[in-house]
């Protein structure tokens, strides 16, 4: 797609590297990335809501609220942060994930919310950390209501994981989680109801479920601002 300026709006590129097709980011995905969340100050009234439905064609809400955080290496080639859940953990034991949890009381918004945790699970300090809007809201099985909010965050970065919580720290470069080309797409139903699950392998790191719809719904949001 073009801009109002005729240049392209592409979030990356692809070069030659030892004759291997390589995916580089352009030098303006920080506006692009602002450009596709939906701005803090909007809220989050106005998100769609996926993920998790019951069968029946009843009103649904799920009985908990929670947040995470996609954190984005600031960098020339930014990164995107992923978590390996420990192995211990009574729900989603080993998968791949953000950092992120249920909302407390003493937190005074999603976005608070979303810092502890990642303060809490990976010793990211807010300091370095900015918030720049949210992605979809996504209902999980596990009876929460997810908000994903997406930051920048200034490396160099001291990972301290909460070994009871998190195995690993590491990261995909933002060209990969945003090529579409890469992830497997299946279908399975769950009490009469169908869903399309995501996901996306690379280096060794199965990224699926809602982490994986989450990094979707980024993409449908870049494609969405390239044919504004």
């Amino acid at each position: 797609m073009s801009n109002i300026n005729g240049a392209s709006k592409a979030p990356f590129f692809s070069v030659r590297d030892e004759g291997v097709s390589v995916a580089r980011m352009t030098a303006n995905w920080r506006e692009e990335l602002l450009g596709a969340v939906s701005p803090l100050e909007s809220g989050v009234r106005g998100l769609h809501v996926s993920g998790f439905r019951p069968a029946g064609d009843g009103i649904f809400r799920p009985g908990r609220t929670a947040a995470v955080l996609v954190p984005v290496l600031d960098m020339a080639e930014p990164e995107i942060v992923f978590t390996r859940r420990a192995k211990n953990l009574p729900q989603h034991p080993g998968q791949v994930s953000f950092p992120g949890g249920a909302a407390e009381q003493q937190d005074g918004s999603a976005v608070q919310t979303a810092l502890r945790e990642a303060y809490e699970e990976i010793g990211l300090p807010s300091e370095i950390t900015q918030p720049i809007g949210f992605l979809d809201r996504m209902d999980t099985i596990s009876d929460y209501r997810l908000l994903p909010v997406v930051a920048l965050v200034k490396p160099p970065v001291h990972w301290i994981p909460d070994t009871r919580e998190v195995a690993e720290v590491f990261s995909v470069p933002l060209s990969v989680v945003l090529d579409k080309d890469l992830y497997e797409r299946r279908q399975v139903e769950r009490n009469g109801v169908p869903y399309t699950i995501w996901s996306l392998r690379w280096n060794g790191y199965d990224i699926w479920g809602v982490t994986a719809a989450i990094l979707m719904n980024l993409i449908q949001r870049i494609q969405s601002f390239h044919e504004q």
